[in-house]
């Protein structure tokens, strides 16, 4: 789940779907959480419900979703306590994908707001796994051709690497979205990572002495 740069809010709001195109300006047309590409009829998600109390015109209180997993989560969570927030907290250290098992938690801290995260959106549902996704849930189709575009792209790479290659990659990850998929897939690859990472907008990442920073009322 890429972490991101939210920002203050750029004005004041009358209506939570008037945020939308200031949202996707600022942290990138992509699923908060899923991190499927969007291309119509992204969704202002409320972190806390509105049926929970959570402020219904707040910057705070926003992310972009996807239909599914806005569906999904609904007004489940009660407060954002128990959970991972990818403009709070540092969630691309917090999960593992890979092409079988979707997404895993990480062990060790936050490991119980990881799986509640996890649960929450529904994220690791797929045909023949522990939750089989809606007949109307694609996530998966989109995720599975994610790392399919993946894995050529890596070999693509491998027969020539370049600054020009990097940079087409990061461009050809953005359109396709799911960035946990091409930051797994290009783990070893300096180069493509620091690509993905600027293309991406305001995608989030603090180090201090090699070492990842907690992030400000973040849980990790």
């Amino acid at each position: 789940m890429r972490p991101v740069i939210k920002g203050t809010a750029p004005r004041s709001y009358s209506h939570w779907k008037h945020a939308r195109n200031d949202l996707g300006n600022q942290i990138g047309w992509h699923c908060s959480y899923c991190e499927m590409a969007i291309t119509n009829m992204i969704e202002v998600e409320h972190i806390v419900p509105r049926h929970r109390g959570g402020k219904p015109f707040d910057w705070d209180n926003f992310l972009l979703s996807c239909k599914y997993c806005n569906t999904v989560k609904s007004d489940r969570n009660p407060s954002s306590a128990g959970y991972l927030w990818p403009d709070r907290d540092n969630t691309d250290i917090s999960f593992t994908y890979s092409l079988l098992n979707v997404i895993e938690h990480v062990n060790g801290r936050a490991q119980a707001e990881a799986i509640a995260t996890i649960d929450l959106m529904g994220l690791n549902r797929r045909p023949g796994g522990h939750t089989e996704p809606t007949e109307a849930d694609t996530r998966w189709i989109f995720r599975l051709q994610a790392w399919v575009i993946a894995k050529k792209s890596y070999r693509n790479w491998q027969s020539a690497p370049s600054v020009a290659m990097a940079n087409q990659i990061a461009l050809t990850a953005l359109g396709t979205g799911f960035y946990s998929i091409w930051t797994t897939v290009f783990k070893s690859e300096v180069q493509v990572l620091q690509a993905l990472q600027s293309t991406f907008p305001n995608t989030y990442k603090a180090m201090a002495g090699g070492v990842r920073v907690v992030r400000a009322n973040g849980v990790i």
